[in-house]
Order: structure tokens, then sequence, then C-alpha cells
């Protein structure tokens, strides 16, 4: 009896053995331990990137990492200006013996204030317009700038300053009829995209913008046609877009860079659901091309 019962529980140890082998086949490890939650630096009111009621791009993305590493996600919020990365990636607590929060999911490649990840994405910037009247056959920047000096002068053009767009424009004839904004006016209840119902309301015939932001704005309203500029000559409009953490933390930058390769499909898929216009890379090689 005693050996029958030796016997029992051999085999239900090595029932419980199997039934658990799929369990551990599929258990991650990281070259970083994972914080209790993962903490995310954002903007509260900053569509289509992130807002107080998680509705961004950046935030769906935030939730699909939370999922693969099965963390809830937390926010710290402040504006995304001046200041941004100092009051939350870097801001340290001595109370709760931690930094506030432990990830920016969208910043360029180039920034210089955090550590990057390799990019996830790379967007340019576009043109939006109404798709009738004097723009209806523009199907890329050549076109507009092909356009009747005169259709050119008539048009009421909006780009944001300091950008890419501000030499184009100078450059290509819209020097005089071209109305410039500041891209970071101080006021955190406004944000770029409200350019975008500017141009449906028809109080601007042309905008140059961040491609992401006009691929959002555009896909409430289908009157409106978003073209993503092409680099060309010393005119850059392209550029990747990575995840930010701190400089001297390489384990969980190489964590980070782990999830965003295994969930890169679910991350293509919310770029798409949000009109995100995507580009290859130009041909000539940039600092923003150089692996860090």
């Amino acid at each position: 009896m005693k050996s029958f019962c030796c016997r029992c529980i051999a085999l239900l140890s090595l029932s419980f053995t199997l039934a658990l082998q799929p369990a551990l086949a599929e258990e991650k490890t990281f070259p970083s331990p994972l914080p209790d939650k993962l903490r995310v630096c954002a903007d509260p009111n900053n569509l289509p990137y992130s807002n107080k009621d998680q509705q961004g791009f950046e935030n769906k993305i935030a939730e699909q990492l939370g999922e693969y590493w099965g963390l809830d996600v937390e926010y710290v919020w402040f504006p995304q200006r001046m200041g941004f990365i100092r009051n939350t990636l870097k801001n340290w607590s001595d109370n709760t013996g931690r930094f506030a929060c432990d990830l920016v999911i969208g910043v360029p490649v180039q920034f210089d204030i955090a550590a990057t990840t390799k990019p996830y994405y790379r967007s340019a910037y576009s043109l939006i317009f109404k798709k009738d009247g004097a723009l209806a056959n523009v199907t890329n920047q050549e076109a507009l700038l092909n356009l009747p000096d005169s259709v050119k002068k008539s048009l009421k053009v909006a780009a944001f300053s300091p950008s890419p767009a501000v030499s184009w424009l100078r450059d290509n004839g819209f020097k005089d009829n071209t109305q410039f904004f500041r891209i970071m006016n101080g006021d955190p209840e406004d944000y770029p995209g409200k350019m975008v119902n500017r141009v449906a309301d028809g109080e601007f015939d042309v905008l140059v913008i961040w491609g992401p932001i006009a691929g959002y704005f555009a896909k409430e309203n289908p009157d409106l046609a978003v073209i993503p500029m092409t680099s060309e000559g010393g005119n850059v409009f392209d550029f990747a877009i990575s995840m930010g953490v701190r400089y001297g933390e390489k384990p969980w930058k190489e964590t980070v860079e782990m999830a965003m390769d295994a969930n890169a499909p679910q991350i293509a898929m919310i770029l798409n659901d949000y009109g995100v216009p995507v580009v290859e890379a130009s041909s000539t090689p940039r600092k923003d091309d150089d692996d860090d």
C-alpha cells in the first residue's frame, strides 16, 4: 500500500509538472527587473499622443506594453513643453525612493536629454488641405509647388515655427501668404491639432504639420487630404520616433526594446488605427538613422 501511495504521489507530481510546462515555456526574462508598475510620463492634453482620458495612441501603446509585462499602467502627467523631462523622467522623490516615472512613449531618436531606444516608427511632416477646389489635383508637394503663381499667392497657408516647413515655404513662393504659429505657446490647454479644424473650417487652405497630428485629425473629416512630405536636398521632413528612458539605465532600455520587438505588430496596428502616416527613411543617411 505504501508503495502504491508513493507511486500515486509521483504520478500526481509528474502531471502537475507537465501541466506547468507551457506556462514555464512562456515565462519572460528581461535584462532588467520589472518595476511594480509601468509608470509612464505623458502629456495630459496632447491628442493624438495622450490625454488624461487615455485616448491617445501613446496611451494605447503603453497599455499594450503593460499587458505584455503583466503590469498596471500608471501615469505622471505634465505638459510636454519646457521642463517636461525634468518634472517627470528625472524627477526623483526621497519620499517614494524612486523617480516619478520610467518611460516616455514617444521622443525623437535624436533627443538629447534622455536616452532613446531604437525607433519604432518614422513619420513625416505633411500637407493637409481640403480635397476640393484649387487643390483638388494636388497629390504631392511638387504638385503644390507647380500650381500657377496666381493660385499659390491666393492660398492662405499655416505652419508651425520652428519646423522644417519654415524655409521650404519661404523658398517656394509662400513667404508672403504664410502665417506661422509657435509650436509651444505656453498654454497647456492648447495643442497643435486644433489647427486642423481651422483648415476644415476654411480659415486656412493649407497647413504643414507633423504627420501623426495631420493623420489623426483628418480621419475625423473625410474632406481633408493628408500628404506626407518627402525630404529633398537640405529640407528634411521625415524623422524616426523612439521611446525615452533615463541615461545610465541600459538594462531597462534593453527590456523596453525587447518588449517593442515582441509587440511590433500590435504597435503597428495602433498607429494605423490612429491614421499615423508611417514612411520609409530618406535615402540620405542622417544622425537619427544611426543606431543609438
